[in-house]
């Protein structure tokens, strides 16, 4: 097989167009845009409503009403931390909207605050008809990136991917998913028979693990899986966009008499203040989002949202 590279980009490059293949048997009867584009303002506009209702009350509960996944239990273990959540001001810049025949319907946004300063790539998901939209996916780009082109398909400008549809590209979605996750789960070289890992996230998770494995008196293994690929959509050029949300589980035994403690602020130290004991394990979400070229190009990360989820 032929060796496929993956790079991290952080810097690239959006402009937006795709439809999609459904996965429930919610019928909306005849093939629809999953949203209005004139609708798409009062979406964020509720987000921005119930998330900054949340910070001024300190707590994570309101946002069920409008995060579910890993977007959900990243934000509410960020609630933990003193100061670790923080008003957001996120619209919509612009929207990629594909057509479905059944639910669940779900968009794609590039959205900036409004000072610039952060910029995500966020999909918003509605599982049936009485259902509200929800935020599933949110990777961070940075202010000046560049999204390729997408393609549009009749009267809606983005097009959805089927997980294993891999027509003109190196790997289909899913397979692209997995190809990333082998080559993290070859931490600390981070590189597999298939995949070349060379990029600034692979390059983060082996700088944390080699820290870790540095820890006098512990011992530290690791463990990676991913969800199914549920949203990927097409670009112009043929490739494709692919949400991946990605788990890692930090394992640390550590030798009697002695602990793995982290510093004030963190995530870790908020839910577990005495740091760890005896065994245990760190669990993170991270949200990534993954260019998949046409032909034989380089798997490329454009951008991330990531963090704890819990401490075992």
């Amino acid at each position: 097989m032929k060796p496929v590279r993956v790079v991290m980009a952080l810097v690239v490059g959006l402009t937006l167009a795709a439809c999609a293949i459904p996965h429930q048997r919610d019928d909306t009867g005849a093939s629809k845009l999953a949203i209005e584009e004139a609708g798409v303002d009062a979406v964020y506009a509720r987000y921005r409503e119930v998330y900054n209702a949340a910070v001024d009350i300190d707590s994570a509960q309101p946002l069920s009403v409008v995060e579910r996944g890993s977007v959900l239990d990243i934000d509410t273990a960020a609630f933990q931390v003193e100061g670790g959540a923080v008003r957001t001001t996120l619209r919509a810049d612009e929207v990629a909207i594909p057509r479905f025949k059944a639910y669940p319907l779900w968009f794609m946004a590039v959205a900036s605050t409004e000072d610039g300063a952060e910029r995500r790539v966020q999909v918003f998901s509605r599982m049936s008809s009485v259902d509200t939209w929800t935020l599933v996916a949110s990777p961070r780009i940075v202010a000046e990136a560049t999204l390729p082109k997408l393609r549009a398909s009749g009267d809606a400008n983005a097009l959805a991917v089927a997980p294993d549809d891999d027509r003109g590209m190196v790997l289909s979605p899913q397979a692209a998913v997995d190809a990333y996750v082998a080559s993290l789960s070859a931490l600390p070289e981070a590189a597999g028979d298939d995949v070349a890992g060379d990029d600034a996230f692979l390059q983060q998770m082996r700088d944390a693990f080699a820290q870790n494995q540095q820890l006098a008196d512990v011992e530290f293994s690791q463990a990676w899986g991913a969800d199914p690929v549920e949203h990927a959509i097409r670009t112009s050029d043929g490739g494709a966009l692919v949400f991946a949300t990605l788990h890692r589980a930090d394992q640390f035994q550590v030798t009697p008499g002695r602990s793995v403690t982290y510093p004030d602020g963190t995530v870790q130290r908020a839910l577990a203040p005495e740091g760890i004991v005896g065994s245990g394990t760190v669990r993170f979400d991270h949200q990534v989002l993954l260019l998949v070229p046409p032909g034989n190009g380089e798997i490329r990360v454009l951008g991330q949202f990531g963090g704890v989820v819990a401490v075992e």
